[in-house]
């Protein structure tokens, strides 16, 4: 078995009281390499004394040049407290947890050894308190994200100590994204340009050229031209592809500002990009684009589904 927090822990974190419980525990046990003035006592309550542990333990132990006193399921210092643990050693704590071993006799059995931090261990269970959901203004025709994907996706909300994530964009249809770059195009035409590479430009030349004409005329030019270089496996958008491809390689926008209001206090923009470039470096993201600060501030993923175990 693993041991696992559903949610963080310490500074800022949401401290529900069996994960600050286990952590309380988890920090006792290396007592003998790592010394708080006092044990902590395992009540769930997570007060100064817990958060100053956390973070002696992160500046002493783990060498973290900016401890932030927090523990975030599945980031580096829950692993590092559980990592040195074999599965027999981690059964005994899940004992004492559940009242089913004393703390003595279990303080007794255990002092795990501390070990050189090597890659993130993605745990893949207790997920079912990460949610990534679609933004209300997408369509179901456009809800084609793989499960596959969502797990990815909530394997960075895990690292990054986040419950949940939201979709604000996926593929457009050819009409679409004639529409968003005609409205864009309309404010500031000179934006769009240096926005879209040449392939955007030559629709957007379409508006130009067109601009004096009916709103809907233009668009239906502007949608004709998309068509026209679809078919020359040209794309016009990053989400500007057909159904049957978008199955093939999910393009996901997760947006800023409606992942923040979702996740309210839990919300961490640089733990979760960092989650996420983790994630494109080792293979479960195929691409990954921060645009956090730009206009349409998200963070752009994509995903091959099926590609690498997520086991």
């Amino acid at each position: 078995m693993h041991l696992a927090i559903e949610r963080s822990v310490g500074n800022k974190g949401l401290n529900k009281r069996p994960d600050v419980e286990l952590i309380q525990t988890l920090l006792n046990c290396y007592i003998k390499q790592f010394t708080p003035s006092l044990l902590l006592v395992a009540d769930g309550k997570c007060g100064k004394k817990t958060i100053d542990a956390i973070t002696i333990y992160q500046g002493s132990v783990l060498k973290l040049k900016r401890p932030d006193g927090r523990v975030d399921p599945n980031g580096k210092t829950f692993n590092t407290l559980t990592m040195a643990y074999k599965a027999e050693d981690q059964k005994k704590i899940a004992e004492h947890q559940n009242r089913l071993m004393s703390w003595d006799k279990l303080f007794t059995y255990l002092s795990p050894k501390i070990k050189a931090q090597g890659p993130l261990i993605y745990r893949m269970d207790n997920y079912i308190d990460f949610k990534v959901t679609y933004k209300a203004n997408i369509p179901k025709s456009e809800q084609l994200v793989s499960e596959y994907s969502k797990k990815v996706i909530k394997m960075a909300l895990k690292d990054a100590g986040m419950p949940r994530a939201v979709i604000t964009s996926t593929f457009r249809t050819p009409k679409e994204q004639a529409s968003i770059m005609y409205r864009n195009a309309k404010k500031d035409y000179q934006a769009q340009v240096d926005m879209y590479a040449r392939t955007g430009d030559q629709v957007l030349k379409v508006y130009k050229d067109n601009s004096a004409k009916d709103k809907d005329a233009v668009i239906s030019l502007m949608e004709q031209k998309i068509i026209d270089l679809l078919k020359a496996n040209k794309r016009t958008s990053k989400h500007c592809v057909t159904p049957e491809n978008y199955k093939k390689l999910n393009i996901i926008d997760i947006g800023v500002f409606s992942t923040k209001s979702v996740c309210g206090k839990e919300y961490n923009q640089t733990k979760f990009t960092n989650a996420l470039k983790h994630l494109k470096s080792n293979g479960h993201i195929e691409k990954f684009i921060d645009e956090t600060k730009k206009s349409n501030a998200c963070w752009h993923i994509e995903i091959i589904p099926n590609k690498k175990s997520t086991a």
